[in-house]
């Protein structure tokens, strides 16, 4: 099977079988089902590089609610290879699901491929990226702007991509994930919506908003704008947004980056400094604070959906 994730073609096989073809891919994975797994002391979901025939790969391995694991990843050091081991009871939609996001993103930074943990949604031809820190808001903006007919390209680790002098989105994990209060407030029943783990009592679990008939998905989209979300403001009415410029702007891109899994505080490397500064020359970048209340977010998304259509031309294509 084979699939394009992040921009990267994928090819994926299960089964004690040849692993896949590597020239027909940018990365190949093949997964074989066991009846038990160790986690030796490794954290959950750290990656550690270990020695395997000769060659360091990266481990990582996952455990469900319980503590107990339940996968284990080895990534090549090059990135291009991954081998997994998963138990019989998680959940095909699970595995795939760490797999998009932190095996990816180990996979990224071996491949010296840059990426942001953001969300990023696409209207009109041209994507709009919303990074924020843990509780500004990202998850419950990217709902409303979908509610808002922006159609979600990737939800938590946004890959970019240069393509002829112009910066793209690569499309990731596109389900749009909100906790049950965010997703009342769009008008959605909790209890009617799937949720990101099948697993009952995941840590973090989170509703999928339902697809909408957006029509294809794009593989990616030239960058128009980048939100950057300051802690929400009890005081607010409405949003209140600046546009940011000069090393306000280089910060705040370089703030969400993805960090190497490796080696976590590391300054970022000389490619992620040209991406971010390409970025900032190409998009509008603004300072972004919500209102700290879930009843006005429809409000506040239709007002940034306003601003965005009016302020600046799209981007070159």
């Amino acid at each position: 099977m084979s699939c394009a994730i992040h921009g990267l073609r994928v090819t994926m096989s299960g089964g004690d079988g040849a692993h896949p073809d590597m020239a027909m891919a940018d990365v190949t994975w093949r997964d074989l089902c066991v009846v038990r797994l160790s986690m030796a002391g490794v954290p959950t979901g750290a990656a550690v590089p270990i020695e395997r025939d000769g060659a360091t790969w990266i481990e990582q391995i996952f455990a469900g609610p319980d503590g107990r694991p339940i996968c284990r990843f080895l990534i090549s050091g090059d990135g291009r290879r991954v081998l997994s081991d998963s138990l019989p009871a998680l959940d095909r939609n699970d595995l795939n699901s760490l797999f998009v996001e932190p095996v990816m993103r180990t996979i990224m930074s071996r491949m010296g491929l840059v990426s942001f943990h953001a969300a990023a949604l696409v209207k009109q031809g041209a994507a709009v990226l919303i990074m924020g820190r843990k509780g500004a808001g990202k998850s419950s903006l990217a709902g409303a702007l979908y509610r808002a007919g922006w159609q979600p390209l990737a939800d938590d680790l946004v890959r970019i991509v240069g393509n002829n002098g112009c910066w793209h989105a690569a499309a990731g994990g596109t389900a749009t994930r909100v906790n049950a209060d965010t997703a009342r407030a769009l008008g959605f029943d909790p209890a009617t919506l799937a949720t990101r783990w099948s697993l009952p009592g995941a840590a973090g679990n989170k509703f999928l908003l339902p697809a909408a008939a957006f029509g294809a998905q794009p593989a990616m989209v030239p960058i128009k704008a980048v939100l950057l979300l300051d802690a929400r403001d009890p005081d607010l009415e409405g949003p209140r947004w600046n546009r940011a410029a000069g090393a306000d702007a280089l910060r705040g891109l370089a703030a969400n980056l993805t960090p190497d899994p490796l080696a976590l505080s590391a300054l970022p490397s000389r490619e992620a400094i040209r991406v971010t500064a390409g970025l900032s020359r190409q998009a509008a970048i603004y300072r972004l604070s919500l209102p700290d209340r879930l009843g006005a977010l429809r409000a506040a998304a239709a007002t940034v959906d306003a601003w965005l259509a009016a302020d600046g031309a799209p981007v070159a294509a």
